[in-house]
Order: structure tokens, then sequence, then C-alpha cells
């Protein structure tokens, strides 16, 4: 079956189906605990959908098991059936196909957990366990689909390849200008998921017609067979039901072009039905070039290439001094513009903008930083939260602080939304904190492919030290690292001990990575109260309030507080990156004496 299915490929150009979701859907299928669960729950709406594609001409038919693994299916409360709805999707799909027809079984993406990837090795389990019920209900080769980042299909390939022999097919989706969405190019795209065991690269979804059809062609000049699944376009949203609105023979005749740029699969993905694959069959058997094209050589073992990535150029990391600000929460721009300059003169490394602190409204941080660039020179840190954008507008944002070229981006999840005097506000956390991270290296990584001579972002985190087991904050601090994460800013720190109970943690746990210690300068008794048991993540200790309340002055207060922190610079400065100051209220005018002794200590400038 092997080298049949890929002689026959090589010989002519083969059909596959269409869409299974939308189309089971559009049947009525009883879809409340997914798709996938139709297989057990509808089976004669699945088999029926497998014998119109047959009967309209599809040569390969994918098995209804896109999503059918462990983690997609306890969503559903149906992780204990796993090897049910697999062994039945292959058995429907084998029986409308009977010896007209190979049966591909489908793998799609993983999906996440709070926001998450899965770990490497729940993924290879997981992948493991779906290929490997596939295998034993008699598949005749393996479909990847919809994958949307490198790193992602080719484990999954890797993990298949590791248990067979059989073909396997391995489909991604191209977004804008036919790119992963970790910026990797079809080319590059291709050369690692053969490497990875693939035997056929291609593109299903995506960004239309236009990103599908430039991958088919740089991957048919590799001379790897090529593969494409068009959507019929984008669909529309009506009254909460998606419509696809591409006419079916608008959809064939892309598909014919499709061949004409090198495909040798051609099928349908979302919104594609029996109706349009019977249009792509006949204009196929009437297609002379499909019967005639041989310029593709068909790869039936893994080849041995070389996964060139472009050389990164080292982002430029902050200096030692940090300074916060907050934006305003008027339109008036003066102060902080002046607050900018202030510690532009005092020899402030770099200036951070804070992004919307307690859930409050303030001006746009990324607008502020543009206006700021045209007053002062030094480098800044843009705060960016999951917390108020969608994924897009976080790439948006991410684009645009390139464009301004800042220097660094700081990746938090943001303060909770109920902080926000308006209770009608919600949070949207497409991200998490690790999510953003590994957001901000894909862009990274993509204008690397570009070309461009502009470094990439130098990407922030934050962590709390003021917590009472540093575990937690350490294991997340370590996926942080592995999504791309190159520096840490933390919460205000008042204790020696504090620190080098954090860095102990890290020794132990072979994390090595820049970190700005936060220093908080406090304004007076209440103030050090008042943060102490409403602002989250701040923790002053007692010592240091039973040391302002020896005065009654604000202003010896301060004084004694500014004292502790300048003491504290002392005592780490040797044994520190940097210091990330949190000036209360922009109060820019009091921080020159430590920022001089810091300067001092640390004994570099930017």
């Amino acid at each position: 079956m092997i080298l049949k299915f890929l002689d026959e490929l090589r010989e002519s150009v083969l059909l596959g189906d269409g869409a299974i979701g939308t189309e089971m859907i559009a049947r009525g299928a009883d879809i409340t605990r997914g798709i996938e669960s139709c297989n057990i729950v509808c089976p004669e709406v699945v088999l029926k959908l497998h014998e119109d594609y047959v009967s309209a001409g599809s040569i390969v038919v994918e098995t209804n098991t896109f999503a059918a693994n462990r983690i997609s299916l306890a969503k559903r409360g149906m992780d204990s059936q796993v090897r049910e709805i697999i062994t039945s999707g292959v058995v429907l799909a084998k029986r409308a196909a009977g010896s007209k027809a190979y049966v591909a079984g489908s793998v799609g993406p993983l999906p996440k957990t709070e926001g998450e990837p899965l770990q490497r090795e729940e993924q290879v389990l997981c992948f493991a366990e779906q290929v490997g019920y596939m295998l034993d209900a008699g598949v005749d080769l393996l479909m990847f689909e919809s994958f949307t980042n490198i790193s992602d299909i080719c484990l999954a390939v890797a993990c298949a390849r590791a248990l067979t022999d059989l073909p396997i097919v391995a489909q991604m989706a191209f977004g804008a200008g036919a790119k992963l969405a970790d910026g990797t190019v079809p080319a590059e795209a291709a050369k690692q998921v053969v490497a990875a065991g693939a035997n056929v690269v291609g593109a299903n979804c995506g960004y239309g017609f236009a990103s599908v059809s430039e991958a088919v062609k740089a991957i048919s000049k590799l001379g790897v067979p090529a593969s494409a699944f068009l959507n019929a376009g984008f669909p529309e949203q009506v009254e909460n039901r998606l419509f696809y609105k591409s006419s079916p023979s608008y959809i064939a005749q892309r598909s014919i072009e499709l061949v004409g740029h090198g495909a040798r699969l051609v099928g349908g993905c979302c919104g594609i039905g029996p109706e349009t694959i019977k249009i792509i069959a006949s204009l196929l058997s009437t297609h002379s070039e499909s019967k005639t094209q041989s310029a593709v050589v068909t790869i039936t073992q893994p080849v041995n290439v070389s996964a060139e990535k472009p050389v990164r150029t080292a982002p430029q990391m902050p200096g030692p001094v940090i300074v916060e600000l907050d934006p305003p929460a008027g339109v008036n721009m003066d102060q902080v513009i002046a607050a900018a300059r202030q510690a532009e003169e005092f020899g402030v490394s770099t200036i951070s903008l804070a992004d919307n602190p307690l859930a409050s409204i303030r001006v746009d941080n990324l607008a502020l930083a543009g206006i700021i660039r045209h007053h002062v020179s030094t480098p800044i840190i843009l705060h960016m939260t999951s917390r108020d954008r969608n994924r897009i507008a976080l790439q948006s944002t991410v684009m645009g602080a390139h464009v301004l070229g800042l220097e660094s981006l700081l990746c938090i999840t943001g303060d909770p939304v109920r902080m926000c005097e308006d209770t009608s506000t919600s949070g949207v956390f497409d991200v998490s904190s690790v999510g953003l991270v590994r957001l901000v290296s894909e862009f990274n990584y993509s204008i690397m492919n570009q070309g461009t001579d502009r470094p990439p972002v130098a990407i922030g985190v934050a962590l709390n030290p003021n917590v009472r087991s540093i575990a937690g904050q350490i294991t997340k601090l370590k996926r942080k690292i592995e999504a791309g994460a190159n520096f840490v800013m933390t919460q205000p720190v008042f204790s020696v001990e504090r620190y080098y109970m954090l860095r102990d943690a890290m020794v132990e746990s072979d994390v090595d990575i820049p970190v700005y210690l936060g220093l908080l300068p406090l304004l007076s008794l209440r103030n050090a109260e008042f943060l102490h048991n409403e602002v989250p993540g701040i923790v002053i200790p007692d010592n240091i309030r039973q040391k302002m309340d020896q005065y009654t002055n604000v202003e010896d207060q301060r004084k004694a507080a500014m004292d502790i922190v300048i003491d504290l610079v002392g005592k780490l400065a040797k044994d520190i990156t940097g210091f990330y100051i949190i000036p209360q209220r922009n109060r820019i005018d009091i921080l020159e004496p430590l920022v001089e002794e810091t300067l001092r200590l640390v004994g570099r400038r930017h």
C-alpha cells in the first residue's frame, strides 16, 4: 500500500475529500460532544458523508478523527473512549472507501490547556496514542493537517514515523504572506517536516487561495510532492453560524490552478462538500497536465536536509537601572514627558511604560512610547498584558513596537479586571504570559527571516519573589525561558534575604537569566500600609513599616524608606544584573540619589 499510494501520486493527481466538521453540522448531526463523537453517537451520518465523497470522486478519504486525542475529548468528558472513537472512525471510512479509495487517518494539532501548549512529553504521548489506534484499525496513510507551528508538526510527524512506515502527509495552515504563525516560510517548513519523516507536504485552511498557492509553489520546487486543500473562502457569521460564500465552481477552478503549480493531492477543507469535490473530479479528468506532469519526485524516505535558520541578532538588553512610568489617566502628556526627560537627565538606563496598571483606564502605552521617543533617546520597555487584547491585537501591538524601534517588551498577564471601576468590563486572556512570550518570540523569528537589520525586541517577564514557596514561580519562569524570555523583572523586594532566596532557588533549578530586582521607594507610612494590604504582589516586611512608624513627619518616613532601598542596592549591586525602580505617581523628583548610587555601585551606564 505504501508504494502503491506514492507511485500513484507520482503518476497522477489524486483527489481527496472535503470538510467533515462543517458538513456534519449542515447535515444536522448531534455534535454536542464534539464532531469526533459522531463516530459512535451517529455513525450513520458519518458513513453517509464518506460515501458521498467516494461517489463524488474522492480517491483519499480522511477519518473523522481530527481532534480525537485525549486532551480534546477530555473537555467533552469522553477521554475514556479515545480508542472506541478512533477505531469507529477508521472502520466507517474503510467501509465507505472499499477498494475505491485510500483511508487517511486525520490528525490535528493538540489543544492548549489554560491557554498554554502541553509539555513536549505529554504531546508525544497524545500523538502516539492517537496514531497507534489508527494504525491498529488499519488506515492506509496518515494525514496531519491545520498545524500553524513548525515545531508542533515536526514533533507529530516524528512520533508517527517512529511507529510506522506508512505514507505521511503533513499539511500546515499558512497565514498572510504564506508564513506559519511562527514566521516559518513554506520551503523551510517543507525541509523540516520531510526531515521529520513526511512523504508529502502541503497546505490546508490558512489565509485563502493566495497563501496555499504560494506554499504549493515553494514546496514543489524542492522536489517534494505537494498537497493542497482549500477552504471555501473566508467564513461569514450570520446569526451565530458560519457560512462560506465561495461557489463550488470557483473553488474547483482554483484547485485546478493549484495542480498547475505542482499539487499532486488536492481536496477541500472548511466549507467544501461533496458537490465541490464532484466538480473538481470532473475538471481533473479533462485536465491533461494532471496526467502528464512528472516534474515532482516522490520521496518515500525522510531526506537528510539541514533545517537552516537565519542567524539571529542578539536583542538589546536593558541597562542596569530601569525606571517605570505610568501612562496618564487623562490626555495631558506634559507631566509624563517631563518625567521621562528628568529620568534621562538622572542617567536612567531604560524607561519602562506600564500597561493600564491595576486595570485602570490610561493612555495607551504604545502611543505614549511613540510620543516619548520624540523627546528622549532612552531605551524603552513596553509592558504588554494579555488581559485586554485578543491574539490579533497582541500581534499588532508587537508589530507596532517593532516599527517604533522599541527595544524591549515585558510580557505579563495583567492585574485582574475586577479591579476596574466598570463592573461590566471583562478580560480577554487569549494567551497567558507564557503564550505571550511565545508570540513575541515567534515574531522575532519571523522578522529575522525577512532579513531586517533591526535587532529583535528583548523579551522580559515578571516574577514575584514575595511568595511563601518560590518553587511555583521558578517552574513558570522555566517555561517562559523555554518560550523565549531574555530577562526577568521582579515585584518590589525589600530585604536581602528575599533576594537570596530567589537566587538560591534559581541556582538549584539551573535557571540562568538576567534579573532586574524591583525597588519601590515608599512615600509614607500610610502609603506602605496601603500597598502591603491592598495591592497584589507587594509584601512590605513588618520591620520596615515599624521603622517608618518611628517618625511622625511624612518627609522623615520617606527618607527612612529611601535609606532602606539604597542600603539594599549597596548589598546586592555586585550580585545582580540591574534594578527596576518603580516610582509611585511618577515621582521622578525623589529618585536622583537612588539612581546615582545605583549607577555608581553597579558601575555601568547604558
